[in-house]
């Protein structure tokens, strides 16, 4: 069984969407959850930095690349169909017309044409001409009907586009005028997921939920051969190889599988996944295939000697706690698998790997000297660890502290390393002694719900928490009395607080989609609230 060349696991939701840039040398993908555009160097693996990650207001669906590798554009959640310059990273354009999740995109073989694809039927043509101000007008506006638009595809001569449908139905447009030139053909007995034109724009690929795969006449619409079948699960994704003569699968029967276009026979054996396989595209030179999946990665497979570069810095399940040490050569990540996992940043090699929980990780701090470690998990337990890593006692559980049965949601050293607070589920606010692992402030009670984030002042005087009642608490540190009144303003959760470095101001997210400034020594806000679009 072919091995991947490479695991990338940087996305925490699950991948919808994965594209190459032209080059082969950079990969873009997309999370369906957490909203997010990243782009990957697939020779090491590696994120090109944190800047790189594009924020949207909601889950990514939709994303395509123009043939000249400069601009990105993608959609989803929020009804926007963005366009991104490659270079710069900057959004460049914001273009309406859909009222729902956009689903799909496609660019024209030009790039003159952008079109789009939504979960109510709607599929916008644009003219994409980014140097004129009529950039992103709108040529065609189609309505299909009610159903979800799950993918589109311009053909080879860009005269045509076709698409597959929630409704079981594919259809192929006009692009000139926007009519309906083929179908409705009813071309499977469940959801058409994907669609491709075969190079020389003869015959159109469709893959289905019904767990097949069918070749089509793109002139008359008449079925050529029987269905391709071997997938076990739905079809949710195939990919054409630049030369035309192999076609990908991918199914969340956890497999990819490889046809011969011209005869429909099964090719080598199928690529293997740890669950299902959501999106797949060939690289431009047939060397490689990427693949994505719902275990959380993306992975590069050499399709030809099945060799495995490197190393991948994957856990079993997903990961919610993530700390880097002060001096950056080392990553501590800890989630759904219970262990505590510490990285070499340089080489992403796992060095260490550490038990002790037995539940997932939520949260992971590192003491102000890099010497110790805690970890809170869901079931109330804390672990403070030794983490001298060039020691044979490495990973040393100091103490492992029972809070209760509930969520510890965030941990924090004090300045000088000789206490721990954390927060938790309870509502509660608790400080822990170092050293000997004993309780020496609270439970403090004064939040209505969950305690999510809790830092310190940069002297170690006060603790700053933040909650799900939608209130900022500042407390004295030694005495556990809350100083003042909650800083209120936001009208959900309170997700996350982080200080400035001079410790003069917080900053605070919010699920009401907006982050708030305010001072540390007054309390009072600062400046206007930023605002998210989810």
């Amino acid at each position: 069984t072919p091995k991947p060349l490479l695991t990338i696991s940087g996305n925490k939701h699950f991948v919808s969407g994965i594209a190459y840039l032209p080059g082969e040398e950079r990969l873009v993908t997309c999370s369906h959850s957490h909203g997010t555009v990243r782009i990957w160097n697939v020779e090491n693996g590696e994120q090109e930095g944190i800047e790189m990650e594009m924020e949207h207001g909601g889950g990514v669906e939709g994303l395509a690349i123009t043939k000249d590798g400069k601009r990105m554009l993608s959609g989803g959640k929020h009804k926007l169909l963005r366009v991104w310059d490659l270079e710069t990273h900057q959004p460049i354009a914001e273009w309406r017309g859909h009222e729902t999740t956009i689903s799909c995109i496609a660019t024209s073989p030009d790039d003159q044409l952008v079109a789009s694809g939504d979960y109510k039927g709607r599929i916008i043509i644009r003219e994409m001409n980014l140097e004129e101000s009529q950039g992103g007008r709108i040529k065609h506006t189609i309505e299909t009907g009610p159903r979800n638009v799950n993918s589109i595809c311009f053909s080879p001569d860009g005269t045509k586009l076709a698409f597959g449908h929630g409704d079981r139905m594919m259809q192929v447009f006009d692009v000139e005028n926007g009519d309906l030139i083929l179908g409705p053909i009813e071309a499977h007995t469940d959801w058409l997921t994907s669609v491709v034109w075969s190079l020389d724009g003869t015959r159109l690929i469709t893959a289905s939920w019904d767990e097949s795969i069918r070749f089509w006449d793109s002139e008359t619409g008449k079925e050529i051969g029987d269905p391709l079948t071997g997938h076990t699960d739905y079809v949710y994704s195939i990919s054409l190889s630049p030369d035309g003569t192999k076609l990908a699968s991918a199914s969340s029967d956890k497999t990819v599988r490889f046809w011969a276009t011209n005869s429909g026979e099964p090719i080598g054996e199928p690529l293997q996944h740890e669950r299902g396989v959501l999106a797949i595209t060939f690289s431009p030179s047939e060397e490689r295939l990427v693949t994505c999946s719902s275990d959380k990665t993306v992975r590069v497979w050499n399709v030809e000697n099945g060799e495995q570069e490197g190393m991948a810095m994957e856990h079993d399940d997903w990961v919610d706690g993530f700390a880097i040490t002060r001096d950056g050569k080392r990553i501590l990540s800890g989630g759904k698998d219970k262990v505590l996992r510490v990285w070499d940043v340089e080489t992403h090699r796992p060095i260490a790997e550490w038990g002790g929980h037995e539940s997932l990780i939520g949260c992971i701090a590192t003491s102000p000297d890099d010497q110790l470690v805690a970890s809170g998990d869901h079931k109330g337990r804390i672990i403070i660890r030794e983490m001298n890593l060039k020691d044979s006692e490495d990973g040393r559980i100091k103490h492992a502290i029972e809070t209760g049965p509930r969520t510890v949601n965030s941990v924090c050293f004090s300045p000088d390393g000789t206490k721990l607070a954390s927060g938790h589920d309870d509502k509660m606010i608790r400080v822990f002694d170092v050293e000997n692992g004993d309780l020496i402030l609270g439970p403090i009670k004064g939040h209505t719900g969950w305690v999510f984030s809790v830092v310190w002042s940069p002297d170690g005087t006060r603790l700053f928490t933040a909650s799900t009642d939608g209130s900022i608490r500042f407390w004295d540190s030694e005495t556990g009395k809350a100083i003042g009144d909650p800083l209120t303003g936001h009208t959900d959760f309170v997700n996350s607080i982080t200080l400035s470095p001079d410790g003069t101001k917080l900053a605070s997210a919010s699920h009401d989609s907006t982050i708030r400034f305010w001072g540390t020594d007054s309390g009072d806000p600062i400046g206007e609230p930023l605002e998210h679009e989810g």
